[in-house]
């Protein structure tokens, strides 16, 4: 399968191949270790672990160690989560003026009740209007 009918403008700088294989983000998998390995065996995308953002905000020496990068694990982006979207931006400037990921990956999805009761991941889908605000934030 390829994407070659896809527009120019789909497409992303560091995607090399018409396939990409991407590392999905997995808190407490995700870590420098078990990305060198998949790495290793061939994945050509990764992304970290979430992050809060407003762990980033409040804690940014004790969160940073979710963000470290190493550039053998370049293409890499760094998942962010949060229900504040000024709050979002903010924790996206610190992460790209420090750590200087490829990309940041917003998350959208995750049901884990710890975070949805914090309106963050799955949470965002049912307010769609805090959306807005983020590009402009950032």
């Amino acid at each position: 399968m390829t994407f070659s009918n896809r527009p120019a403008s789909a497409s992303l700088p560091f995607i090399k191949t018409d396939f990409p294989l991407f590392l999905a983000p997995m808190a407490g998998v995700t870590d420098p270790i078990f990305r060198t390995i998949c790495k290793e065996l061939g994945v050509d995308v990764m992304v970290t672990e979430f992050v809060s953002a407003e762990g980033i905000l409040q804690a940014w020496e004790r969160n940073r160690r979710y963000t470290k990068i190493e550039d053998a694990h370049r293409p890499i982006g760094i998942q962010l989560f949060g229900a504040d979207g000024n709050h979002m931006g903010e924790a996206a400037r610190i992460i790209l003026d420090h750590e200087k990921p490829d990309f940041i990956d917003i998350n959208f999805g995750c049901p884990v009740p710890k975070v949805v009761g914090k309106n963050g991941g799955s949470s965002l889908l049912k307010d769609l209007p805090c959306w807005p605000p983020w590009p402009e934030a950032w």
